[in-house]
């Protein structure tokens, strides 16, 4: 073995990043983060970055309350370009989704959370155009808002290396050295690192590392297509006008740069076989189009808008669209972190910092028990209020 740490983190996407960053932070810096390709060239790099806080449990919801008052103050206190945008979010539902609405503004405001229902002329006011034909329900969310995962990835890593961290990228992790039931290394192409500690935050590959160790890690992958809608003066879409999820259409969508751009993406996706080492990178032609007649009828006024293309990325999901994070059962020296089914990126700031205090301190500040690999097995599963749209968790 050529090379020790206190911690390897299997994964340079923003989970990975954001667990260095805040170790580095209470000054663990002999730490290593491991990323096969380079930082967030993954999922991190092509989410459709909205930051919301409307969530159906109580532990989702702090944790979300808690990653977007952290993206408030990102540039500041992390450096470098989060892409933070305050422009708060309209929801607005059909009638099987009124019960779900009210329970998540509910609980929202329990945590201090600034959002409401609001009523349809509200709702019209606030987006200036929004075809609220079919909505029955309406909820506003003040200070919500969306940000860059590339950008933000990229620095919650280099302050990490600022610190001391060390970051290798292109450099896959091949293998674990185990003694019996304890870890003691990572296998890469030029080195076994020796540590004591490893962080799976692997994302879509997180399965992989758990058959190394005899762990079935549940993970379903699917495609997430964001279409990039580019609209014309007078119907521009000021990047502070709120964002909007759309459960009549079946779509959200966003300002973005000037106002001469929507970001949409359709509340369906491709659920067929996917390889994380070569999946679709770019919306098809299909989504791009289905998108723009959805975003025409929600927003009527941006129904000239051409498309310009967009990105695709993978939603690595679990069994109920919660993410896996703690101890993993059986292994000695093995951290979970994986499964965020496309809430990572407004999650990371927080859950980042959990798995910091998991490893330095034992318990972290939240009870993330029941986001625990165990409640699979033990029929505690996590369920989103919005029962025919799960990903909303």
């Amino acid at each position: 073995m050529t090379r020790t740490a206190d911690v390897v983190i299997i994964g340079g996407g923003i989970q990975g990043a954001s667990i260095a960053y805040h170790l580095a932070q209470r000054g663990l810096t002999k730490v290593v983060v491991l990323e096969k390709d380079t930082l967030a060239s993954g999922c991190s790099g092509r989410t459709g970055g909205m930051i919301r806080q409307h969530y159906s449990t109580d532990l989702v919801t702090e944790i979300a309350r808690q990653g977007r008052d952290f993206f408030a103050t990102f540039d500041q206190v992390v450096g470098g370009h989060s892409g933070w945008v305050e422009c708060g979010l309209v929801y607005m539902v059909t009638a099987k989704d009124v019960e779900a609405l009210r329970h998540n503004v509910a609980l929202g405001r329990r945590h201090g959370v600034p959002t409401g229902l609001i009523d349809e002329t509200e709702a019209r006011e606030r987006v200036p155009g929004l075809n609220t034909e079919g909505a029955v329900a309406f909820a506003y969310e003040e200070n919500a808002g969306y940000g860059d995962g590339y950008g933000s990835t990229i620095a919650f890593a280099n302050r990490a290396k600022d610190k001391g961290a060390t970051l290798l990228q292109n450099t896959p992790a091949l293998g674990l050295e185990m003694d019996k039931e304890r870890v003691l290394g990572v296998v890469t192409p030029k080195e076994t690192i020796a540590t004591r500690t490893v962080v799976n935050a692997a994302g879509p590959w997180a399965d992989r590392i758990g058959r190394w160790v005899g762990l079935d890690l549940p993970l379903k992958l699917e495609l997430i297509e964001e279409a990039v809608i580019h609209v014309q003066e007078p119907d521009t879409y000021p990047i502070h006008t709120p964002s909007v999820y759309d459960f009549v259409n079946g779509l959200s969508f966003r300002p973005e740069g000037t106002g001469h751009t929507v970001v949409a993406e359709g509340s369906t996706y491709f659920k067929g076989a996917l390889d994380p080492d070569a999946y679709p990178t770019q919306p098809s032609d299909h989504t791009i189009e289905d998108v723009s007649l959805r975003l025409a009828r929600a927003m009527p006024r941006l129904a000239s808008g051409t498309p310009r293309g967009g990105w695709a990325g993978l939603l690595e999901g679990t069994p109920d669209f919660h993410p896996v994070m703690g101890k993993a059962p059986g292994v000695e020296g093995m951290i979970l972190c994986y499964g965020f089914s496309g809430h990572g990126f407004k999650e990371a700031p927080v859950t980042g910092r959990l798995i910091a205090e998991l490893i330095l301190d034992g318990t972290p500040s939240l009870d993330i028990g029941p986001l625990s690999f165990e409640r699979f097995a033990n029929g505690q599963l996590l369920r989103s209020m919005y029962k025919d749209d799960p990903i909303m968790a």
